[in-house]
Order: structure tokens, then C-alpha cells, then sequence
């Protein structure tokens, strides 16, 4: 597959693709709820990580392990859950996102935020404008609402424009891309070998190779330069998280040992 899926703005997503988790809705969980870090925690406290689909839906609606009220606000959020993560582990996306939080739990605002990304084109679309911002600045609410604006013209109410500037916005401040609550400046997250390894890992199932996946957006999503995500590649294989070759002006990542047969074929077989 072509490696210039980067030509097609934030994020280019195939068909093929959802087979591994990610999304090609219209509109994604930021709609109603920012990204659910705390509850994604819980969730992964009480459900273990052998689990399938119906157990994390069980464990929220019938064993309420997210402390909802009510009943119905345990279904919003397993609906809202779902649309942000997937949750279900027979995706390739989710199914790492938790082996990854497991093994390195304080990556899991990181981890998080590359799934997410992978589902919500509100989210993607907001990365362009915090990526242009120079540490420090102030990012005020009507320029997120401006610019979501211009990339979906005419899409939203301002009630829900609004409503959408704001949840990003917590979103990008719990995994340190922001700062502050009532004024939000930028910072710069501080990325970690598992959080490196899960982007580049999203971005091979995309089918970017070599050079294009590590200077790709998702090295720029977790705030890695190329020569720290093959640095945290190679720790990631000794981890046995990839098999790494890098050397003579040659980058060779594989992420085979991490997927599913069905998967391969998805991924390698013809389309």
C-alpha cells in the first residue's frame, strides 16, 4: 500500500480499515462527551484484559462499575465509550490500546488519545489547530469553534459548536497538549515508549512504512520527534512489541507478532 496517506489532511482512512478499529463515521464521541479518561480507567480495572465485547458491556450496564446514577446514564455511556474506543477486543485497535495500558499504565492518556484519534474526525480535525499553536499560546474556545467551523461548514449549531470546542479542549488538556481550564495555553505532552509504539502501530495498519510512519502525524500526535520514536521503538522491541530494523538509511518496523491471522490478511492480502 502507498505510504502517502498523509496527502489527505489530518488522517486518510480506507474502508479495509475499520476492520481494525477504526471509524469513518460523519461524527464521533467528542459530540457528547470529551474522551472518558476516567471512566476508561475504571473500566479497565474491573473488566480483565482477556475479556471479551460482552463483558465490558455487562460490567458497565449490569455491574455499574463506572458508578453511573442511573440506568440510563449507564447506557449513554457505554454507547459513548464504544464510539471513542471501540471496546471491543476484537480490534486490532482496542485490543492494544489495553495490552499497552496494562503494561505501561501511565501511558494510558497517550495510548487513548491515538485510539480515539483513529474514531473521531471532530478530534482530528482539531489536532491541525493545536499543532499550529507555539508553546504558550492561548488557545480561547471561539478560535476552536472557528476553525471546527471552517472544517465542517455549516455541520453544527453554535449551542453544539460550542459544546464541541469545550470537550476538545479537556481532551487535549488531559494528555497534556493543554494547560489550564479557564484559559488554555499550549504545552507539550511528554511521550513514552508505549505511547510511541501504539501510534506508529495505528499507523501501520494504515499501511505507512519507514520514514513516512515515523515522522507521520502519529508521531507528531504523542509530541515525538523521529529519532525519539525509533528510540522508543527499540525499546518497544526488546519489549518484544515489534521487530525493528534501522540502520544504512534503511527504518524496517514490523507489527506483525502484535496482529491476528485475520488481520494480516487484512492488512497484507490482496484487496
Amino acid at each position: 500500500m502507498s505510504a502517502s496517506l498523509e496527502d489527505a489532511g489530518p488522517l486518510a482512512i480506507p474502508p479495509h480499515a475499520t476492520g481494525f478499529g477504526f471509524s469513518l463515521r460523519r461524527s464521533g464521541g467528542h459530540m457528547s462527551r470529551s474522551m472518558m479518561l476516567p471512566e476508561l480507567r475504571l473500566l479497565f480495572a474491573a473488566v480483565p484484559a482477556t475479556a471479551g465485547r460482552a463483558a465490558y458491556r455487562a460490567a458497565i450496564l449490569e455491574g455499574n462499575v463506572l458508578g453511573k446514577p442511573t440506568f440510563s446514564s449507564r447506557q449513554k455511556s457505554e454507547k459513548h465509550l464504544y464510539e471513542l474506543y471501540g471496546v471491543d477486543p476484537s480490534l486490532a485497535l482496542f485490543r492494544l490500546l489495553r495490552r499497552f495500558a496494562a503494561e505501561a499504565p501511565d501511558s494510558l492518556p497517550l495510548l487513548a488519545l491515538t485510539c480515539v484519534f483513529c474514531r473521531d474526525p471532530q478530534l482530528r480535525a482539531s489536532f491541525t489547530l493545536i499543532e499550529a499553536l507555539k508553546p504558550g499560546e492561548v488557545l480561547l474556545r471561539a478560535r476552536t469553534e472557528a476553525h471546527l467551523e471552517s472544517v465542517f461548514p455549516e455541520r453544527f449549531s453554535p449551542i453544539m459548536l460550542a459544546g464541541l470546542a469545550t470537550r476538545v479542549g479537556v481532551t487535549w488538556a488531559a494528555t497534556g497538549h493543554l494547560k489550564g481550564r479557564a484559559t488554555r495555553t499550549r504545552t507539550l505532552p511528554i511521550p513514552t515508549p508505549a505511547a510511541s509504539t501504539y501510534a506508529m502501530f495505528a499507523g501501520y495498519l494504515l499501511g505507512l512504512r519507514g520514514d513516512c510512519l515515523v515522522s507521520s502525524v502519529f508521531a507528531r500526535l504523542v509530541g515525538a520527534d523521529p529519532a525519539l520514536i525509533l528510540s522508543h521503538l527499540a525499546l518497544g522491541s526488546q519489549r518484544g512489541w515489534l521487530r525493528l530494523r534501522h540502520g544504512g538509511g534503511v527504518i524496517e518496523i514490523d507489527f506483525a507478532a502484535l496482529l491476528l491471522p485475520a488481520e494480516e490478511a487484512i492488512l497484507n492480502g490482496p484487496r
